[in-house]
């Protein structure tokens, strides 16, 4: 039981959280070049991120942002005031919130609706770093600082006028508050998996009550209802007031125990001090050299918004044992759990930077998703907390696989496969878990218009997330599984129309849809088009490329597609989304930055044996798509995915294949760049002719021996080395044989034959 004067608690209606110590670091510095606001200036009809300022550790159970706003897009850079501070576990403005709160300081009379109760603010005078946010309430003045922890966050109020003030704390749903003397507490319904918070003030509270709706009930003990709130009175004499908010998903007693651990008898600064070398410690995996301030801030900016998601929703019991409340079958549970997270997107860029820089986070993120399979009976799709409907494809299967091939250690390999063979042999009953139409894909090769969302799309992610089920039966010998689903892995082929030129959708009687349109959206393809869409054959590059004609062919269509006009027709999603908008910024065609579909687009160039191609596009979208600003990306930053693009592109490799364990090689963007590695070595690129101009890449040098292929393989990164690049302004045009091209499934099938 925590010791202070004052505490309260209560309990929000649908929510989960997650944590683990860290270790302090040296002071920081690295921090100075990451800005929160990065992605900020959106709305739903343009995302230039759809991101919040987000204050907490990486990956952490609870994350804290003021909120500008109601809705789901409640922090916008361009908000004048402030309503309040949330703890929030959003992944997403399109997935929403949940188990939420809303902290807000007051002086003067009590005010609870959030527009009347807002305080105007300058958002370009206040202070924005991952581990601290700085406002003026000017309203009331106020100076708000927020800090947090993995579970917990911390607030210092310096009131400038009055000698009272009032903390107002509210959450979302359903949910009942109690105030007995010091304590107040608001519960979930049964059936509602909540949040309980802990709040401990530094001084004496003069005052509470409760309210619902605009109805305030000074001194009532109990309510019961929807959206409910309570409040609390204190002398503003004496300094700053500090606020120390626990958050737990078991109880109030382990709130309690997550404040203990995390911050104790500390006081504001030291908690923020100590959040600022977890940070520092965190970015500092990737030093970089000789960049400009803005490739900096960009740089390590981007690395901070890959560091997010997914969070950590386990807790660490007196004894330091992981447990966890479960999202699927609501019980307490024994061991670690992770959730946000939309695979379809993630699955293309973060795991694997994870598998490279961060390898003991990755490796527990397995273990957690593998919990996840026992808990739920299938490999989650957006866990958010728990099942959510969203995307299509089971892109777990590609994270998963890949970390089996790549070794990672103290997973139960058994069960993790038996999730991944769940998910490529049984279709489901259920549309929030595994593949729909499933049973459609086994008998045709395709799904048929109509039979699920998206289903061209949908018939081409399930081609290659059965190559990746195929990768990790190889790697676990079980054989017959391998061949079949090697063989369904060339079902993409089934979905091309030779006749135009593009992935076309199929009727049941194996017909083509009518009224082909290059440019319409939706409909059989997600979230893009013929042109967004139709390159979803990760797996077997070489074979998309005979589709399209050849090298040749490929390379005219791919210099067409990012020249041509950003035309684009609403389609099968009958107006205009957010995603078609976006695109002409681009000022890159038909190529769509803003969203997941094209992001290992421009590495065809380099599996069609033109890489200096790649290596031009690649380094023109790091330098006009990205920034570390308001309007810091060109669409959706989806947990981290499309920073993690930018790290890794920055880095000069890109994972074409997730689930085959190398990397396709680009240009660097600096001169220097060293991956210090979890083993104690190091991994460092240098390229030391590099500047803007000099995007094109003559020659590598791998440890001293020249690197012919246009790929590295995972194991020569961790394991230490060095990379040398020569770079230049002119494109080193040659002939790339065959062997030194990117891995293909059908090429690689082809040697396996021989």
């Amino acid at each position: 039981m925590l010791s202070s004067s004052r505490v309260f608690r209560f309990l929000a209606a649908t929510g989960i959280a997650a944590s683990v110590l860290l270790q302090a670091h040296a002071k920081p510095a690295l921090l100075e070049y990451v800005n929160t606001l990065q992605g900020t200036d959106s709305k739903p009809s343009m995302s230039h991120g759809n991101t919040l300022p987000l204050v907490g550790a990486p990956w952490g159970m609870t994350d804290w942002s003021p909120q500008t706003g109601g809705g789901e897009w409640f922090f916008q850079y361009s908000g004048k005031k402030i309503e309040g501070f949330r703890a929030t576990r959003q992944p997403s403005p399109w997935m929403g919130d949940y188990a939420q709160m809303v902290m807000m300081p007051e002086t003067g009379p009590l005010e609870i609706g959030e527009k009347n109760r807002a305080s105007e603010y300058d958002v370009d005078a206040g202070v924005w770093k991952p581990n601290y946010v700085k406002v003026e309430l000017q309203r009331y003045h106020i100076t708000t600082e927020l800090t947090a922890t993995e579970r917990c966050g911390m607030f210092r109020l310096t009131f400038a006028q009055g000698d009272e003030g009032h903390l107002l704390f509210f959450t979302r749903g359903k949910s009942e508050v109690q105030v007995t003397g010091r304590t107040a507490r608001i519960y979930s319904q049964p059936e509602d998996f909540g949040a309980y918070y802990v709040v401990e003030l530094d001084r004496n509270i003069t005052g509470a009550g409760t309210f619902e709706g605009g109805k305030i009930n000074d001194g009532q003990q109990n309510l019961k209802g929807t959206n409910v709130g309570t409040y609390l009175n204190f002398k503003t004499a004496g300094g700053p007031v500090e606020v120390k908010i626990g958050t737990s998903y078991i109880s109030y007693e382990q709130a309690e125990e997550n404040l203990r651990q995390e911050i104790g008898k500390s006081n504001f600064q030291a908690v923020r001090a100590k959040t600022a070398a977890v940070w520092e410690k965190q970015l500092s995996r990737l030093e970089i050299e000789n960049g400009s301030e803005d490739q900096l801030k960009t740089f390590y900016t981007c690395l901070y918004r890959a560091s997010k998601f997914p969070h950590r929703i386990y807790e660490l019991n007196a004894s330091g044992k992981p447990i966890h409340r479960s999202p699927y079958d609501g019980k307490i549970q024994d061991g670690v759990l992770y959730a946000d997270n939309g695979f379809w997107d993630t699955y293309r860029t973060e795991y694997a930077l994870y598998s490279v820089v961060y390898p003991e986070q990755w490796r527990e993120m397995m273990l957690g998703w593998v919990q996840a399979f026992r808990e739920n009976g299938w490999y989650p799709q957006w866990p958010s907390p728990g099942n959510r409907s969203c995307m299509i494809g089971t892109h777990i299967d590609a994270v998963i696989a890949d970390a089996i091939v790549k070794g990672v250690d103290g997973l139960d390999l058994e069960t993790a496969y038996a999730g991944l063979h769940k998910d490529a042999f049984t279709p489901p009953n259920s549309d929030v878990v595994g593949r729909q139409a499933l049973g459609d894909y086994l008998k045709r090769g395709y799904v048929p218009d109509g039979h699920c969302a998206y289903a061209m799309s949908s018939s081409l992610d399930y081609a290659y997330d059965d190559w990746c089920v195929a990768q990790a039966a190889k790697k676990l010998g079980k054989l017959d599984d391998y061949a079949t689903l090697m063989e369904r892995a060339k079902n993409y082929t089934k979905s091309w129309d030779p006749s135009i030129g593009f992935m076309r959708a199929r009727k049941d009687n194996g017909d083509w849809v009518d009224n082909f349109d290059e440019f319409a959206w939706g409909g059989p393809y997600v979230e893009g088009g013929p042109w967004q869409c139709s390159w979803a054959v990760q797996q077997d590059v070489a074979g998309l490329i005979k589709l399209v004609g050849g090298p040749d062919a490929m390379i005219a269509k791919l210099d067409k597609m990012l020249t041509m006009p950003a035309t684009f027709h609403p389609g099968g999603y009958g107006g205009v989304i957010h995603e078609m908008s976006e695109m002409p910024p681009c000022h890159m065609g038909q190529y769509s930055h803003n969203n997941q579909p094209v992001h290992h687009v421009l590495y065809l160039f380099t599996a069609a044996g033109q890489p200096w191609k790649t290596e031009f596009w690649t380094r023109k979208v790091c330098a006009t798509l990205y920034n570390s600003g308001p309007e810091g990306f060109a669409g959706d930053e989806d947990n981290g995915e499309m920073a993690s693009w930018y790290v890794l592109n920055a880095l000069g490799f890109y994972p074409l294949t997730p689930g085959r364990p190398e990397y396709v090689l680009t240009t660097p963007v600096f001169t220097k760049a060293t991956i210090h590695l979890a083993s104690g070595k190091k991994f460092v690129i240098t390229a030391p002719d590099n500047n803007d101009q000099t995007c094109y890449t003559t020659r590598r040098m791998l440890n001293g021996k020249p690197l012919e292929t246009t790929w590295i393989n995972h194991a020569d990164i961790v394991k230490g080395g060095k990379l040398v690049v020569t770079v230049s302004e002119k494109p080193a045009i040659h002939e790339v044989p065959l062997s030194d091209l990117p891995y293909s499934m059908s090429t690689d099938l082809s040697a396996e034959n021989k």
